[in-house]
């Protein structure tokens, strides 16, 4: 009998009960649809730096920029230059100060693992450069 009395209160009470799940239910599925959100963002983030990545280190742009090494000063000072499957050798002689911060800074610059970088001063403002490279 006492259950018959109190059947409206136990309806509104279950009815709650449901509510208060839906609603916490409701706070935990937005916050795990937040962390898929930046999780989602973040793999794109990634995505667009390895693809920049591949990009910046082609290997035919890489072939390219060791091209110039024999360029950047002229050709009688250059004793050796060598270029064999990802590797750079070259031998300058007689290279002015000015030759040399050049060379320098564009080795320094470009995107390769120097090996052998030998640099020895033959007179006043004269010096010679040798330098092995890889990529």
């Amino acid at each position: 009998m006492s259950l018959k009395r109190f059947k409206n209160e136990l309806v509104i009470l279950t009815a709650l009960l449901f509510v208060g799940y839906a609603f916490f239910y409701k706070i935990s599925a937005e916050k795990s649809v937040l962390i898929a959100k930046q999780e989602i963002s973040s793999s794109l983030s990634e995505i667009s730096k390895v693809a920049e990545l591949k990009s910046f280190w082609n290997p035919k742009k890489i072939k390219k920029e060791a091209d110039k090494f024999k360029d950047i000063v002229a050709q009688e000072k250059v004793k050796r230059f060598e270029k064999r499957s990802q590797k750079v050798t070259a031998i300058y002689q007689n290279l002015s100060v000015k030759e040399l911060n050049k060379i320098s800074k564009k080795l320094l610059n470009t995107h390769f693992k120097i090996s052998k970088l030998k640099i020895e001063e033959i007179g006043k403002d004269r010096f010679n450069m040798e330098f092995t490279c890889k990529w």
